[in-house]
């Protein structure tokens, strides 16, 4: 018997579609358990073994959404997945959004659809678990976490909690509120003298302010060197700009569904180069330079020419995604974003855009005038030519403006 990719464990209340499961993935690359109730469920995966669980929502007794608590407490190691119809769609981000589940799949769906899916979610599970990976992010002795401020505020965000309710979970902690008053005012989102994070909320947004506290939570673990601020200034800079554009040009391909749901895609997407250079600043430091020797190579390519396959920043960003719960577009656009090719055809556009909008910002870092500079083609049709170069003019003026606060 040849060898499965991994065990996937579909739990659904009617006999009927489990039955269905196991006939449609008879001859798929993984191995198919089933169980009729979340009770079954849990004894399954106390046996071990189990990669991903596909989960439906509405079950007797346990619903989907307590049941996916418990496999997060229990086995956080297993890949969660959540079914769910289209009236339910909402719960499901839900899920999402608060780190119990990684994706979801709605009915009724194709098993060929399916299958593709699960086999990707193993692929890269087979990366992000492999042992030269692993040999890399075992020795940091603390592994960096988002902050329960960050949490707070995605639970109430999803509850609909007024305003000011939000704005009582940011100041919590003096120093976040600090921070997102700092990178409030700073030159790139234009305000002036905003003295109050309800001020703040109001003024930007709550998408904005998202992404700020998403920023800030990331930091906020983690000790920074005076030495390394001018590298971490330039990959936010970098990341934020990919924010602001990404679900703008995103939005004139056609089904451009997910960036409604998951506006903060484009600020984690390059965060393994954050972890280098907090964790491993002499091997960010060796690619630099390299990168300044060979100015026609940017830093991944950098990264395979310094000896890192397979531990590149990717790699590294998205196990830290992964780690954080962090629903699998982020962790896929991480993985990625400098090979587009390998994503799954779910989130293909995204990455391809952020694969481009990420090489017209490294172009432009490198120009010695960059208003001179014209924008490159993008790879493929889809996208007009008009709206390459608003795009592209619009990275220009943003890239002239600076994020500035202090760590």
């Amino acid at each position: 018997m040849a060898q499965t990719t991994g065990k996937v464990l579909f739990v659904d209340d009617e006999i009927n579609i489990l039955k269905s499961i196991q006939r449609g993935f008879l001859h798929s690359s993984f191995e198919v358990v089933t169980a009729e109730c979340a009770k079954d469920g849990l004894e399954i995966l106390e046996e071990g073994e189990i990669d991903v669980l596909v989960t439906d929502y509405r079950m007797p007794e346990i619903d989907g959404l307590q049941f996916l608590k418990i496999v997060k407490n229990r086995y956080p190691e297993v890949n969660r997945v959540i079914l769910s119809g289209f009236i339910e769609k909402s719960i499901a981000v839900e899920s999402l959004t608060r780190g119990l589940a990684s994706t979801y799949i709605l009915k009724p769906w194709m098993n060929e659809d399916v299958e593709q899916r699960i086999t990707h979610i193993l692929s890269m599970r087979k990366i992000l678990k492999s042992k030269k990976l692993l040999s890399v992010i075992n020795q940091i002795e603390n592994l960096p976490f988002l902050s329960n401020i960050y949490q707070e505020f995605m639970e109430a965000v999803n509850e609909e909690k007024p305003m000011s309710a939000i704005s009582k979970i940011i100041q919590k902690d003096p120093s976040i509120a600090t921070k997102v008053l700092q990178v409030a005012n700073s030159a790139f989102y234009g305000l002036k003298n905003c003295t109050s994070i309800t001020q703040a909320s109001v003024t930007l947004g709550l998408d904005t302010l998202q992404d700020i506290l998403l920023t800030i939570s990331i930091l906020n673990t983690m000790k920074w060197k005076n030495e390394h601020t001018r590298c971490l200034h330039d990959i936010f800079l970098q990341s934020f700009i990919m924010n602001t554009h990404l679900p703008q040009v995103y939005s004139y391909l056609p089904e451009s569904r997910y960036y409604k749901i998951f506006p903060s895609v484009g600020l984690t997407y390059d965060v393994g180069k954050i972890i280098l250079l907090q964790y491993y600043p002499e091997r960010f430091k060796k690619v630099m330079h390299y990168m300044s020797c060979h100015p026609d190579k940017d830093f991944y390519q950098s990264e395979l020419m310094c000896g890192y396959h397979e531990i590149t920043h990717q790699e590294i960003g998205a196990f830290f995604l992964d780690h954080w719960n962090l629903p699998e577009i982020f962790v896929e656009t991480a993985m990625y974003h400098h090979t587009p090719e390998k994503s799954s055809i779910q989130y293909r556009e995204i990455v391809e855009l952020a694969a481009y909008i990420d090489g017209s910002i490294d172009l432009l870092w490198k120009a010695e005038d960059i208003d001179s500079l014209e924008a490159p083609p993008f790879p493929h049709e889809g996208l007009s030519r008009p709206v390459i170069d608003e795009t592209f003019t619009s990275i220009k003026k943003k890239m002239k403006k600076q994020i500035f606060f202090e760590i």
